[in-house]
């Protein structure tokens, strides 16, 4: 399996597992990559950004980089979620299979307005998270 799947399914299991994030979102409106046109607000998207294998060892050690962003229509909202997701992924340990996830770290901030076709504004808040693993 790619290491993109086994990420994947890690962030998604991690963020899926909190029942304040599911409570806040009003289900789990968590997608990895690109929600679907028929989704609605608010949600989560996570999608992988940057990294590879680091190369300075013999076993397959990666650093990647994720981003993980709330979309709403509130902007107070969409800070409201990411504040309960931070401290999921945080210096937090994700369950990464065949892999040990050594570090997880938020570091450069999202805060972002988008203007679809329907001229409604739509908030994006988030964080790129730094994901470290080594197997």
């Amino acid at each position: 399996m790619s290491t993109y799947n086994i990420i994947a399914a890690a962030l998604y299991g991690k963020l899926s597992a909190s029942t304040a994030l599911v409570g806040a979102l009003g289900g789990t409106a968590i997608y990895n990559t690109l929600a679907p046109d028929s989704a609605t607000y608010p949600r989560v998207v996570f999608r992988s950004l940057a990294g590879g294998p680091a190369n300075i060892n013999p076993s397959d050690m990666r650093e990647l980089i994720y981003s993980v962003t709330t979309y709403a229509l509130d902007k107070g909202q969409a800070g409201t979620i990411d504040a309960i997701i931070s401290p999921l992924l945080h210096r937090q340990a994700l369950t990464v299979s065949g892999y040990t996830n050594y570090w997880t770290a938020r570091e450069t901030e999202i805060n972002n307005v988008e203007l679809p076709p329907n001229g409604a504004p739509v908030f994006a808040v988030g964080a790129q998270y730094r994901i470290r693993i080594d197997n």
